[in-house]
């Protein structure tokens, strides 16, 4: 009877063996550091840290919309006033 060659047989168990022993260790690795639990702590602790800077952002945003609201009054106003001012001159130099 004629043998069965099998090759890469030796190759592929130790290959196997390797990534068994690689994922024991992944596994030990992961329950050392926290595993979910961890994970979900800095999940809160992120998103404590984005609501702060979400209101921080709004107040600021806030501060910029009155600054700017009283700047272009300010510029309205001044324009107003140029304005006014120009049309005195002008009938000034109209007038005899």
């Amino acid at each position: 009877m004629a043998e069965k060659v099998v090759k890469g047989g030796f190759r592929a168990s130790l290959a196997l063996v390797v990534a068994v022993i690689a994922l024991i260790f992944s596994l030990i690795s992961y329950r050392r550091t926290g595993g979910l639990a961890h994970l979900e702590n800095q999940i809160e602790a992120l998103e404590k840290t984005t609501m702060k800077l979400k209101e921080e952002t709004i107040q600021q945003v806030e501060k910029l919309e009155k600054r700017t609201g009283k700047a272009l009054e300010n510029l309205g106003k001044t324009l107003r006033l140029e304005e006014t001012r120009e049309k005195k001159e002008t009938r000034r130099k109209e007038s005899p």
